[in-house]
């Protein structure tokens, strides 16, 4: 559903996961309000179908520059991607990956070690398509910490995180805290067993039951 708030000053539209609109017609949305009303202070625009680095050159041009003069970071929270924050002072939501080159939410990384390396080859500012990220801290994750912080879910958790987490007592494998009502056979202690162990356990009571 599209959304347009209107200040006393510029426009804000917020049209993120709008099916129904084009990057064409977005782009004409654009013109026709900066035409009527003047430059856009706010747009929400992720979830837009093949937006391009053109399309997204036009609408920054029609956004008032102090407005732009207030971009901030962006790092990755799972509640990116499903609430619309329109307190969130960031001009525009969207921009261009820089390295999938695909106009998507680009996130900066929380961890310091990469802030501090702008222009080295271990630049990890990307998409979340692009750059594994912790679910709980944001951070980016490396290949080898993918391969040893196993979930029993379907995100992504680097060593730090993965360590504080209560882990299944078959598997050893936790849950994020934004899957944590999975838990199954819970005791006051916190132990638990994760989904797939229970279905494990239960398809092999079942087997021998049958013989």
């Amino acid at each position: 559903m599209t959304s347009i708030y209107l200040s006393a000053t510029f426009p804000k539209l917020f049209v993120p996961r709008c099916s129904g609109l084009t990057a064409d017609g977005l782009v004409k949305i654009i013109q026709f309000l900066h035409e009527c009303k003047g430059n856009l202070s706010h747009v929400r625009l992720h979830g837009i179908c093949k937006m391009t680095n053109d399309h997204l050159d036009v609408i920054k041009s029609l956004i008032c520059r102090s407005s732009q003069q207030d971009a901030q970071a962006l790092y990755y929270n799972h509640r990116v991607h499903e609430v619309l924050n329109t307190d969130d002072s960031r001009p525009i939501d969207v921009d261009v990956c820089p390295l999938c080159r695909n106009v998507r939410l680009v996130f900066d990384c929380t961890r310091k070690d990469c802030r501090e390396v702008k222009d080295s080859w271990t630049r990890c500012r990307g998409c979340f398509f692009c750059v594994a990220r912790c679910e709980t801290c944001g951070r980016c994750i490396d290949l080898e910490e993918l391969g040893e912080t196993g979930l029993a879910c379907s995100d992504f958790l680097c060593m730090d995180c993965w360590l504080k987490l209560p882990k299944c007592s078959t598997c050893n494998r936790p849950y994020c805290e934004r899957h944590s009502n999975l838990k199954e056979n819970l005791s006051p202690s916190g132990q638990f067993t994760c989904q797939e162990c229970t279905a494990y356990a239960t398809s092999l009571e079942s087997l021998g039951n049958g013989y």
